[in-house]
């Protein structure tokens, strides 16, 4: 305790050695950090007393910087200038506006970051903080300020704004259509490996619910890997493990670069539709249209590659 005291009272007389060591005047430290003449020497005497060696040489009208005195300038005119910096850093992020969204892993790592560029002028080139919450990417910290999900959220006290539904339909990767397919007809799924991810909210379509709108049941005896995460379900589509129920708004991107196909020509419309959502005692100081326009004018229109009408 006793230690810590010793170094409390020497930090607070550190200003006044600074400002008379560089201004080299008792006198104009004293007007710089608002002190008399005499107050700054007894300030100075009390620092090399608890230091135990002079810090100044005094000669008639003029001081100088003993060794020990340098030494303790420079350190403290570096350590000044970090704490300098980072209250510099400080401020700028108070007066920066940062914007926290909320999504899924599977929307930010397949809608959001491969336009990271795009998404940014939405909000006029300002700050974005990405935060991402499975299985709805509702991330119930409180500190979020938008959310894009799909289906509607669970959470209270959130404003929604619904954007467009999905279509799901069986994709894979072309090697495993290569060595599996062709996969013509609904019934051929029978005989390759479903990838599926495990239910976690309603709004989730699954293998089950995707067959019986075609008449069909999943085999009882039929392999198949599952996952809780629908990311990982389709790095496992991707590396050719199997086939995966695809939404294909996310995937536009796959698709389009035909790291994914779709052998299939039957689909699912889900009733679900993706939401941009807030906190409603927390509206959105910032403009949200272009964000919403963004969105639905790149995922919500025709999919490239896949035809609607079946043709």
């Amino acid at each position: 305790m006793r230690s810590k005291t010793l170094y409390q009272n020497i930090q607070r007389l550190l200003p006044t050695f600074e400002a008379a060591a560089r201004l080299e005047s008792f006198t104009l430290a004293g007007e710089e950090v608002g002190l008399s003449q005499s107050s700054v020497s007894k300030q100075i005497m009390q620092l090399e007393s608890r230091l135990g060696q002079p810090l100044f040489v005094r000669a008639h009208k003029q001081i100088s910087l003993t060794p020990g005195g340098d030494r303790l300038l420079r350190v403290y005119s570096a350590a000044s200038s970090q704490i300098i910096d980072t209250l510099e850093d400080l401020i700028q992020d108070r007066s920066r506006q940062q914007i926290v969204l909320s999504t899924s892993t599977a929307n930010a790592t397949f809608m959001l970051l491969p336009r990271v560029a795009e998404v940014r002028e939405c909000f006029g080139g300002g700050e974005i903080f990405v935060v991402t919450a499975d299985p709805q990417g509702i991330e119930p910290t409180g500190q979020v300020d938008l959310i894009f999900t799909f289906g509607e959220p669970d959470f209270p006290g959130l404003t929604l704004r619904p954007l467009f539904s999905d279509i799901m339909t069986p994709v894979c990767s072309p090697d495993f259509l290569k060595k599996n397919g062709p996969l013509l007809k609904v019934t051929d799924l029978q005989n390759c490996e479903l990838l599926y991810m495990q239910a976690q909210h309603p709004s989730w379509v699954g293998w089950r619910q995707w067959l019986r709108e075609f008449s069909l049941e999943p085999p009882k005896n039929q392999r198949t890997m599952g996952f809780n995460n629908y990311y990982n379900l389709i790095q496992a589509c991707l590396a050719g493990q199997g086939v995966a129920l695809g939404y294909l708004r996310v995937l536009g991107e796959l698709l389009e670069a035909g790291r994914l196909v779709t052998p299939l020509p039957e689909f699912l419309q889900t009733e679900d539709k993706y939401h941009i959502a807030w906190p409603s005692h927390r509206p959105p100081d910032f403009p949200i249209q272009r964000f919403e326009e963004w969105l639905t004018r790149r995922y919500g229109g025709p999919i490239k590659g896949f035809s609607l009408s079946g043709d």
